[in-house]
C-alpha cells in the first residue's frame, strides 16, 4: 500500500473503504487492519489477558430542561420554510449556506480544514470566532477570505492563537424563515405528537436514547483503552504513516485533487496530517486496538454470529442511505471491499467477546 501523495483511492473501494468510519464504534479500528494481512505487513502480537480486566461504566449525563428546549428550537428550525437565495444575493444571518472550505496559517495549509458540500448556519461558532459572522453580506456563488485568530482550543494544538486565512466558496444559501404557529397547530409542523407536551416528551426521550448509546460507545472506548494498555507492541513509524495516509487518501485528498491542487501542495497537505501530534496518537491508538482483537479473536476462537453479522450489515445500509441489494452488488464486484466488511464483523465480534469479560465497576 504504497500510495503516493496526490493518488488518491478510486472507485468503488473508497467509497466504502472507511466502514469503521460510520462512528458503529466511536473509536474505530485501525484501517489497515480492516483491510486484511495481505494489504500490508502488521506486526505480530501476543493477545493480551483478560484476567482482572475491569472497566468503569460511564455515568449517565441527565436530561434537562435546557436540553430539551434546545432540541425543540433545533428542530423548529429544521421545519421552517426555506428559500433557496438566487446567484448574486446577499448572504443574511441565520441563513443555510453550502460552502466549500479550505484554510491557511503560518503559509501552509491548515490540517484538517478542507470542507467540501458543508452545509451550516450563520450564526456565530465559539471554535471558529468571526468565520460566520463574515459570510453575512457575502454574495451567493462567489469567494470570499475569512481572516480570524485562532482559538487556543483549536483541534490542531500547534495552531492555537495562530492568525488563519481562510477560502470560502459560497455555492449557495437558503433564506431560513421562522416557524410561525400556535400552540395547537405547532406539533403537527413539527410531525412529532399530538400536542406541544407530546413533542416535548418525545425530544425528551430522543435526547436519553442517544446519550445511553454514547455512554455504551465510551465504555467500548475505555475497555479498548484498558486492552490497548496490556497490548506489549510497538507499532513501527512507518505503520503509522500508512495509516494516517489510507485516511487521508480518502477524507481530504480527493477534494484538493478537485480543485486542482498540484502535486506539491498535496505534499504539504499530506505532511500536515502527517506530523499532527493527535492524529499520530489516535493512528497508533487505532492500530493497537485492532491488533489486540484480531489477537484475541484468534486465541479465543471468536466466531461471529450471523445475526451480529445482519445487524453490522442493515446498520452501513442505513448509514449510506443505500438498498441492501446495492452493497450485495458492491461485495460482489469488489473483494477487497468485502475483506473489510468481514474483517470490521470480526472486531466487532471481537469487542462483544472482550465486553463479556470485564468487570464493570461503577462511577
Amino acid at each position: 500500500m504504497s500510495m503516493q501523495p496526490g493518488s488518491p483511492e478510486g472507485g468503488a473501494e473508497s467509497s466504502l473503504g472507511e466502514l469503521q468510519g460510520l462512528m458503529l464504534l466511536k473509536r474505530s479500528a485501525g484501517a489497515l487492519a480492516l483491510d486484511g494481512a495481505s494489504a500490508v505487513r502488521l506486526p505480530s502480537v501476543r493477545a493480551p489477558s483478560l484476567e482482572g480486566l475491569s472497566v468503569a461504566v460511564p455515568a449517565r449525563v441527565p436530561v434537562t430542561e435546557e436540553d430539551i428546549l434546545e432540541r425543540f428550537d433545533a428542530l423548529c428550525r429544521e421545519r421552517a420554510p426555506r428559500r433557496e437565495r438566487a446567484p448574486g444575493e446577499e448572504v443574511a444571518a441565520g441563513d443555510e449556506v453550502l460552502l466549500d472550505v479550505v484554510g491557511y496559517a503560518n503559509g501552509r495549509l491548515i490540517p484538517f480544514s478542507v470542507r467540501t458540500d458543508w452545509w451550516a448556519d450563520v450564526t456565530p461558532e465559539p471554535l471558529l470566532p468571526g468565520f460566520f459572522e463574515a459570510m453575512v453580506g457575502a454574495v451567493v456563488g462567489l469567494s470570499l477570505g475569512v481572516e480570524l485568530v485562532l482559538p487556543e482550543t483549536y483541534a490542531v494544538a500547534s495552531l492555537g492563537g495562530a492568525t488563519a486565512r481562510f477560502i470560502v466558496d459560497i455555492r449557495a444559501a437558503r433564506e431560513v424563515t421562522p416557524l410561525e404557529a400556535g400552540p395547537e397547530e405547532l406539533p403537527r409542523l413539527l410531525d412529532s405528537g399530538d400536542t406541544l407536551d407530546d413533542v416535548l416528551r418525545n425530544l425528551a426521550e430522543e435526547l436519553v436514547e442517544e446519550r445511553e448509546v454514547a455512554a455504551r460507545r465510551e465504555l467500548q472506548e475505555r475497555v479498548l483503552d484498558a486492552l490497548v494498555e496490556r497490548t506489549d507492541v510497538v507499532v513501527p513509524q512507518g505503520l503509522i504513516d500508512e495509516e494516517i495516509r489510507h485516511r487521508w487518501a480518502v477524507v481530504e485528498c480527493p477534494v484538493l485533487v478537485e480543485k486542482d491542487f498540484n502535486s506539491d501542495e498535496l505534499a504539504e497537505a499530506w505532511e500536515g496530517w502527517r506530523t499532527d501530534a493527535a492524529t499520530r496518537l489516535d493512528a497508533e491508538w487505532r492500530l493497537k486496538a485492532a491488533l489486540a482483537l484480531q489477537a484475541i479473536a484468534a486465541r479465543d476462537g471468536v466466531r461471529p454470529a450471523y445475526a451480529d453479522a445482519k445487524a453490522l450489515h442493515d446498520a452501513v445500509t442505513a448509514s449510506a442511505g443505500a438498498h441492501s441489494d446495492e452493497l450485495a452488488k458492491l461485495f460482489d464486484s469488489s473483494p477487497a471491499v468485502l475483506q473489510r466488511f468481514e474483517n470490521l464483523v470480526m472486531h466487532a465480534a471481537a469487542l462483544d467477546h472482550v465486553l463479556s469479560k470485564v468487570e464493570l465497576t461503577f462511577e
